[in-house]
C-alpha cells in the first residue's frame, strides 16, 4: 500500500472513531439530561377552589413594624400568590419579599390558619406528600428551605423543615420523570470580592434533595 493510501486509511479510522465517540456521547447525553414537563406550582389566579370551600381571594394578614413614631401593627387583605387544594380546604401561600410572607391553612368553612412563617415560593404536591418551598434573597445575603406539610389526626396542618437551602428557590417546573427541579441564587464570597452564584437542585419522588449541573437541564 502506498503512503496516499495508509494516509487516507488513518484519516478513514479517526473520521470512523469521532463519529462513534461522537453518537456515543449523544446517547449519554441523551439518558443524564434532565428533561422538562412544566411548572409545578399553582398561582392563585388561575387555582380553582374544592368544592364547597371558600373562593381563592384573600385572608387577613397582621404585621407590626417599626417607624419613628414608634411600634405599629398593619392588618390588609393578603391576596395569596400560591394555592393549593388540600386536606379539604386550602394551602395559601405569599411572598412579600423583604416584609415577608406565610403559609396558611383555610378550611372547609373559611376559617384561616396560621401554618409558617416566611416567604412562599411554591407550593407543590409531589409523590411522598406536599411540599413548601421558602426563601428569601436580599441585599446580597439569603437563605431557603424545604417544608413537608401535613395534618395531625386533631386537623391541624403543621410544617416541618426537610431541606435548608443557601438561597430562596425559584422557578420550580416537573420533569417528566415526575421529580421537581428548581433554582437557588447565593452569594460566595472570593477573596476580596462576592459573586452571584447560581445553583440547581433536583428533589426526586422518594423525596431525597441532590445537586446538578444546570446545563444537565433540558427544556
Amino acid at each position: 500500500m502506498t503512503g496516499r493510501g495508509k494516509y487516507l486509511m488513518a484519516s478513514l479510522a479517526v473520521l470512523l472513531i469521532a463519529v462513534f465517540c461522537l453518537c456515543t456521547a449523544l446517547a449519554v447525553w441523551g439518558r443524564v439530561t434532565v428533561r422538562i414537563r412544566g411548572p409545578a406550582n399553582t398561582h392563585a389566579a388561575v387555582a380553582p377552589a374544592p368544592a364547597g370551600a371558600a373562593s381563592v381571594p384573600g385572608y387577613l394578614v397582621e404585621t407590626t413594624g417599626i417607624d419613628e413614631t414608634g411600634t405599629h401593627t398593619d392588618r390588609f387583605l393578603q391576596e395569596p400568590d400560591y394555592v393549593l387544594a388540600a386536606f379539604g380546604g386550602q394551602l395559601l401561600g405569599a411572598d412579600r419579599g423583604e416584609w415577608g410572607g406565610e403559609l396558611v391553612f383555610r378550611d372547609v368553612g373559611g376559617t384561616v390558619h396560621p401554618v409558617l412563617k416566611g416567604n412562599v415560593r411554591g407550593i407543590v404536591k409531589m409523590p411522598f406528600g406536599l411540599i413548601v418551598l421558602t426563601g428569601l434573597n436580599h441585599l446580597g445575603s439569603g437563605a431557603g428551605a424545604i417544608f413537608r406539610v401535613e395534618q395531625h389526626r386533631d386537623g391541624e396542618v403543621v410544617a416541618t423543615r426537610k431541606y435548608s437551602l443557601r438561597g430562596g428557590p425559584n422557578d420550580a417546573r416537573w420533569t417528566t420523570d415526575g421529580d421537581l427541579v428548581f433554582s437557588i441564587h447565593y452569594v460566595s464570597r472570593d477573596g476580596l470580592f462576592r459573586r452571584t452564584r447560581m445553583q440547581c437542585l433536583l428533589l426526586d419522588r422518594s423525596g431525597d434533595l441532590r445537586r446538578l449541573p444546570c446545563l444537565m437541564v433540558g427544556g
